[in-house]
């Protein structure tokens, strides 16, 4: 037994040391108290300050224009922090400048909510609502920027373009003139204003706008390439003003192999005997560059202008051979000559440097040519099987059929992509168009309802199903309210009001009918037909029969539905 004097030391070092650890026990409970209560602000606050340095490093990419990048940049930091408003403002802007401006709507008004929106984010706010044919709301956005103390001079441009939408040139120049005294250097604006001149209707604008439009066509960029194309696409421009386009087209900076061909198609148009000469000198320029894209690029030209020998002489078998570009514009020129045989004999080559899919669309072309009806059919569901996987063959099969006048392959293709959400809106445009060629009204109808299933907002989506629906009698009351809302959202719009017009003839008032058009200054010589026949026959509903005549037998009636040839019937 140890005695009672030798454990007192130890007994109150034990004791120190246990009062020293609930101590340190306590300060960490209190530590770890002030932690949770302070740690998600501090966590909150590093993810803001993170999203912000990924939507700075977005938007530096955006301006870049390095798309895929910008992308990532800007998906990281919505993802990071949703509602930090420089994330929505990045993600915003770039779907703005990659030109999908349904998808940025949604961001802009995200911002808008969090009443964060710079007056250049608001510009760009209206111009997609703009361009997405929203045209009273981006007014609206507008008017906030106009009615500051001072619109910028992009601003007043997009202000410009509204008013020429609505037709008013007069009052979209005015505007293009005011952007050009704040920024007299701008070649968009220059471009603006000269376009607005040009399709004004008078001739002493028409001609300053020609003159402004060739001083920007000097320019080397996207500006100069735009007012070329738009120039050279005018009929009745003059010959010696078409010359000049032609080497400012050659020398322009941004213009791609295909857009500076149509320097060949003006060469052609004003000098047509030289025609052959003139092919003669490109071909060898072709051949002696030894380009594979500009050999293609002028391969498609010439088979576009059934120069199918041509083709072949400057992209040969042995050249096509060696890339699936070039083979397939060899392919085509073979298929314009009819030479189904020797297509059949390439194909079966090995190692053809094409897709399985290709392969199959032109042995079933090859097939249906020959007439070997069950093995073209056989080809078809191997190129459809093969594409299933890939939206972009998928659209070749579509397009490829469409244009060889195969419907039905064509519509089978167009159909499967109405199911993905990136090619569902091109794949039933296509199928609008399809059905428009065919004139088959009820097909464009059941087209379009689906499509108002999908967009149920799109209001030209909805004009056309009820204009359609109306044009057949049918669903009349409902087709009224229809139009009527739409034109209480839009009142400048022509499609609108026709639509309401048709809306009121249906139902025999036809006084209100006219009255629809009440307020619009509309050129009618320069509207399309539809609008035209609905116009004809509210007129002679009305008693105007002259008039109803006159606008009738300005029509076509080729240019008609059968239902609108209908609707004028009585005053042919």
């Amino acid at each position: 037994m140890y005695p009672e004097t030798s454990l007192a030391p130890q007994l109150i070092a034990a004791k120190k040391r246990r009062q020293r650890w609930l101590i340190a026990g306590a300060f960490c409970v209190v530590a770890a108290l002030a932690l949770a209560f302070v740690s998600k602000p501090i966590y909150r606050a590093a993810k803001g300050w993170r999203a912000r340095q990924l939507a700075g490093q977005a938007e530096a990419l955006t301006a870049q224009e390095k798309w895929p990048d910008a992308s990532a940049k800007a998906g990281a930091a919505y993802k990071l922090m949703p509602g930090e408003p420089a994330a929505i403002r990045a993600v915003a802007r770039l779907q703005n400048a990659t030109g999908n401006a349904a998808a940025a709507i949604p961001f802009w008004k995200e911002l808008e909510g969090a009443k964060a929106v710079s007056d250049a984010d608001r510009r760009r706010y209206a111009e997609d609502l703009f361009h997405v044919g929203l045209l009273p709301e981006a007014e609206q956005e507008l008017n906030r920027l106009l009615g500051g103390a001072a619109p910028d001079a992009a601003a007043l441009r997009l202000a410009a373009r509204m008013s020429a939408a609505r037709r008013n040139y007069e009052q979209g120049m005015e505007f293009a003139r005011r952007a050009q005294r704040l920024d007299p250097q701008n070649m968009e604006g220059q471009l603006l204003l000269g376009l607005l001149q040009f399709d004004a209707p008078g001739s002493q604008e028409k001609e300053a706008g020609l003159r402004a439009l060739m001083q920007v066509a000097q320019d080397r960029g996207r500006s100069g390439l735009e007012a070329i194309e738009y120039l050279g696409h005018k009929d009745g421009l003059p010959g010696d003003e078409l010359q000049k386009l032609i080497p400012l087209l050659k020398e322009n900076a941004v213009a791609t192999e295909t857009q500076k061909l149509m320097a060949l198609d003006w060469e052609i148009r004003l000098q047509p005997a030289q025609r052959e000469a003139l092919l003669d000198r490109k071909s060898a320029e072709c051949r002696a560059a030894a380009d594979a894209a500009g050999q293609g690029s002028f391969g498609v030209w010439l088979n576009a202008h059934r120069e199918f020998a041509r083709a072949l002489q400057v992209i040969p078998l042995a050249e096509a051979l060696k890339r699936k570009d070039l083979l397939l514009v060899h392919l085509d020129a073979l298929a314009g000559m009819k030479s189904w045989k020797e297509i059949g004999e390439i194909l079966d080559r090995k190692g053809v440097p094409l897709d399985e899919v290709y392969v199959e669309l032109f042995l079933a072309r090859c097939a249906m040519e020959l007439g070997q009806v069950s093995k073209s059919e056989l080809h078809w569901r191997r190129a459809h099987l093969g594409a299933a996987p890939s939206p972009e063959q998928m659209w070749v099969v579509g397009s490829y059929a469409e244009k060889i006048g195969e419907t039905r392959e064509a519509e089978l293709a167009y159909k499967s992509l109405t199911a993905s959400a990136k090619t569902a809106r091109p794949a039933y445009e296509a199928l609008l168009r399809m059905a428009e060629k065919k004139g088959d009204t009820v097909a464009l109808r059941g087209i379009l309802r689906e499509m108002r299933g999908r967009w149920p907002n799109d209001t030209a989506v909805e004009n056309d199903y009820t204009y359609l629906t109306l044009l057949g009698g049918q669903e009349v009351s409902a087709g009224l309210k229809s139009a009527e809302r739409l034109v209480a959202q839009s009142p400048q719009s022509l499609p609108h009001r026709t639509t309401l017009a048709l809306a009121y003839h249906r139902l025999a008032q036809p006084a209100r009918a006219l009255a629809v058009y009440d307020g619009l200054e509309i050129p009618w010589e320069r509207t399309a037909p539809a609008h035209r026949a609905v116009h004809a026959a509210v007129l002679g509903a009305n008693g105007k029969t002259s008039e109803a005549r006159a606008e009738a037998r300005a029509l076509r009636p080729e240019s008609l539905r059968p239902e609108e040839r209908e609707l004028i019937a009585a005053w042919l």
